[in-house]
């Protein structure tokens, strides 16, 4: 019997598809109101959309230090058993959040024309189209919280259907209303951006049904919203992800800047069909980055590091794959690309041709550097996830742009490639320092298991016929290691209970597998069981009639500690044995 990773595997590809359509929301309803702006309205207004985007990423500074912070500590709260911690995360990412982003969308909708001046250099042709997004821009921020937000949640209480739901009825809505507020009403720009806050208002609608559900886990705790300590945390362990939107803000107010005085509006222009292009990018890596980072955090809040690993891979591998086919379709179709927007001129089309195929060239790296960050974030190395993030939205990226932009600047559209490359090649060097001053076994990106414990791990199918095997398997390994035979029995008594009830009542006459978990150290032994089915507590499981099952009698009469915790989908039972020394 040997571990197949098929429980993760089957986790992480249900949660990317949920996580997708979140990813692919704010992206969609973007790429849509850029292509209907540039039809409708002109290249001009397609440029201002593409200038308001450092508005987007403070947006998403927000959003990653409260959903994102949240999303992780609760999870990895609930991994480790603490729902009431699990509740306070929940109810600080959600409310703060919005109260954060509607306090920046009253201050921005007050300073608003000096806001858009800065934003397009007080250009006379671009302003008043800038002006007149920044502020339903503004109050799409406000809606984006609770709506994307509580479907990070809702991913997490395995609801996919749902989680799928609100992103598609939100672009929906999105496109009509679009159509409706620029070609039929005539409300310019400011129509785009009001027909994203439609959208999103029927998210919320949609999102009515997670919070009568009977399946949710995350309830408000309005003990949370007074604890500064929670609050503390959830902004630290979101720092990461905030960190990313705070440098994109960087990085995309430098480079419009530079582009509107070295390109004109015809490079704002090209630049906006550049910002799609890499919100479609986002789409996929964010949609791959994202379910590693909640899956990755519970992963490790058990020390299931070799899961983990195997999580960690195939989402690099995904990433890339998406990245690597998004370049080379845009590069072979990089002109009508740009003509799907409203590029229209010979320059715009020429500056296209050159430019827009130097920028794309970008994405399989960035697509890396995130992967890499959320390895580094999944595994409690917040400070090393800041300092990647640091390193390639501000500290290699500005002076390459400048640089290039003086000298070559028809190369400053390369400043997101060469910046990646210089951060991940310099987080690598200094974790592989780090990890040769560091004395206990640990991988540089993965952990490894220290100290004296010794781990072992193999997966079953749930079957009454595997419960007995497995349970052999187990009192063998623990004889192998010099296990008392009580210990053994003890072990196999609880594997064979458990996994019989769990193949009975949890899968029926459905087939699927477990994953089985023995470690073992000088004060304690502790065997945990993972499975996939319906809500099911083996320990304490009472049937429809109120009868308690009573398949583990064995068990309940040894001296062992039994608890059950649900997690992302999964039923997590530990049996738990202080050793005699």
């Amino acid at each position: 019997m040997e571990r197949t990773y098929k429980l993760v595997k089957e986790k992480f590809s249900v949660n990317f598809l949920a996580t997708l359509g979140m990813a692919s929301s704010i992206a969609i309803a973007s790429i849509i109101d850029m292509i209907m702006v540039g039809n409708f309205l002109g290249g001009s207004a397609l440029a201002a959309l593409n200038l308001n985007s450092p508005v987007i990423c403070i947006i998403n500074v927000v959003f990653g230090f409260f959903v994102f912070g949240g999303n992780t500590l609760a999870v990895t709260l609930k991994a480790e058993r603490n729902q009431d911690g699990a509740n306070r995360a929940f109810s600080v990412s959600i409310v703060f959040g919005t109260l954060v982003m509607g306090i920046i969308a009253f201050l921005g909708i007050i300073f608003r024309s000096y806001v858009a001046g800065m934003l397009c250099r007080n250009n006379e042709e671009l302003l008043p189209f800038v002006m007149g997004y920044l502020v339903p821009l503004l109050i799409t921020g406000v809606l984006a919280i609770p709506v994307n937000g509580t479907c990070a949640y809702v991913r997490v209480d395995d609801l996919q259907r749902l989680a799928l739901t609100v992103p598609i009825v939100s672009n929906i809505v999105n496109l009509l209303f679009d159509y409706i507020f620029m070609g039929i009403l005539h409300l310019g720009i400011a129509g785009a951006g009001w027909a994203t806050n439609v959208g999103y208002a029927a998210g919320i609608l949609c999102l009515s049904q997670y919070f009568v559900s009977k399946k949710r886990s995350f309830y408000f705790s309005f003990g949370g919203l007074t604890d500064l300590g929670m609050i503390r945390e959830t902004l630290k362990t979101g720092l990461a992800s905030a960190l990313v939107d705070a440098c994109l803000f960087i990085q995309s107010l430098t480079m419009n800047l530079i582009i509107v005085s070295a390109f004109g509006a015809i490079g704002a222009q090209v630049a906006a069909v550049a910002l799609s292009a890499q919100n479609i990018a986002a789409i996929f890596y964010k949609g791959t980055t994202q379910t590693m980072l909640p899956v990755g955090g519970a992963l490790y809040g058990e020390k299931d590091y070799t899961g983990l690993r195997e999580v960690m891979k195939s989402g690099f591998v995904m990433t890339e794959i998406f990245m690597l086919v998004i370049v080379a379709l845009l590069e072979i179709f990089a002109i009508p690309f740009g003509i799907v927007f409203g590029v229209s001129s010979p320059e715009a089309k020429e500056l296209v041709g050159y430019a827009f195929r130097l920028y794309i060239l970008s994405f399989p790296f960035v697509g890396a550097k995130e992967c890499l960050r959320v390895v580094l974030q999944s595994t409690n190395r917040k400070n090393a996830a800041s300092w990647l993030t640091g390193l390639s939205g501000t500290v290699c990226f500005v002076p390459v742009i400048w640089v290039l932009a003086v000298t070559i600047p028809m190369l400053l559209w390369t400043s997101s490639a060469i910046a990646a490359i210089l951060s991940i090649c310099g987080c690598l060097v200094c974790l592989r320092f780090l990890a040769k001053k560091k004395t206990e076994a640990e991988g540089i990106l993965i952990p490894k298991a220290t100290g004296d414990v010794k781990t072992f791990e193999f997966s079953i199918k749930n079957t009454i016929a595997d419960a007995e095997s497995a349970s052999v398997r187990m009192i063998n390994l623990c004889r192998e290691n010099g296990l008392e035979e009580r210990y053994a029995n003890y072990f196999g008594i609880a594997v064979e209970e458990m996994r019989t009830n769990i193949a009975r009542y949890a899968y029926k006459d459905k087939e699927s597998a477990a994953d089985i978990f023995l470690g073992i150290d000088k004060k304690e032994l502790l065997l945990r069981i993972r499975d996939n089915g319906v809500i099911f507590n083996p320990t304490e499981f009472v049937d429809d009639g109120g009868t308690e099952i009573t398949g583990l009698k064995f068990l309940k009469m040894l001296p062992v500690k039994a608890e059950y915790n649900r997690v992302l989908g999964f039923n997590n039972t530990i049996i738990s044995i202080v050793r005699d020394l």
